[in-house]
């Protein structure tokens, strides 16, 4: 089990100056973050098919999805049940919502927060998340600059930055620099969300995670992504958000 780092002595560790060996070679903690960066930057679209579980204390299910992803921007996902029924359709971007409820035939649209993801996933997330969630890990926006720590744990480089809440920390393979987890930690330096990457692949020579999973340790909730097919990079992209004329329609907010 990885150890919490508490956020208050996150000042005492070594700066993102210093270099640390690992692979044969020594980094800084700039020149992993390059690494990092240009590896997910070569992801732009993405479309990709497989199974989105869901585990929860009330519920515990698996359906298929369809993805249509433009990067940083648009994330479109068809979700359906046994027999090939159509359950879902979820149209996102970073400020607008739409989500087509087969099964009631209703359309609930509204701004694009933790709480409407949620009616999707059933785990509370923000836009940064979901985009983590289908093409694998990145650093976020606010973390993208020097780490208040930098170390090696367990042969992966370790990078820690602040938060407004407590801390987020990124795990790294050494060799390929693909994050394989970022732990979410509060002021205490207790985890409280956690999201892991793996199985990678290579296609068309980027490195994609084949498994994702994100898991809420205080509400017992673990959402998991598994890909069967996937295509980077496609040449056209089309985001068919097809939705029956009677659908109901609501505003949530």
């Amino acid at each position: 089990m990885k150890q919490a780092i508490p956020v208050f002595i996150l000042a005492t560790l070594a700066g993102c100056s210093a270099g640390v060996g690992l692979a044969d070679r020594t980094m800084t903690a700039e020149s992993v973050e390059a690494e990092v960066l240009r590896n997910a930057g070569q992801v732009r679209t993405l479309t990709g098919s497989g199974t989105l579980s869901v585990e929860t204390p009330e519920i515990a299910q698996s359906v298929a999805f369809e993805l249509t992803m433009r990067k940083p921007d648009s994330v479109m996902i068809r979700v359906e049940g046994p027999f090939g029924i159509d359950l879902g359709l979820a149209l996102v971007t970073s400020r607008e919502f739409l989500f087509y409820n087969s099964m009631s035939n209703e359309l609930l649209a509204g701004p694009t927060n933790s709480a409407n993801l949620g009616r999707i996933l059933r785990v509370g997330l923000e836009f940064e998340d979901l985009l983590n969630l289908f093409s694998g890990g990145e650093f976020f926006r606010e973390d993208r600059g020097a780490p208040a720590a930098f170390a090696i744990e367990e042969e992966e480089y370790v990078l820690t930055f602040r938060t407004p809440t407590g801390a987020r920390r990124y795990r790294i393979e050494p060799r390929s620099f693909q994050i394989v987890g970022i732990d979410h930690l509060d002021g205490d330096g207790t985890l409280f969300l956690e999201q892991s990457f793996g199985n990678f692949v290579i296609i068309d020579g980027i490195t994609l995670p084949q498994i994702v999973r994100i898991t809420s340790r205080q509400e017992r909730r673990r959402l998991s992504l598994a890909y069967s097919d996937f295509s980077v990079n496609p040449p056209s992209l089309q985001f068919n958000f097809d939705v029956p004329a009677d659908a109901e329609r609501a505003r949530v907010e």
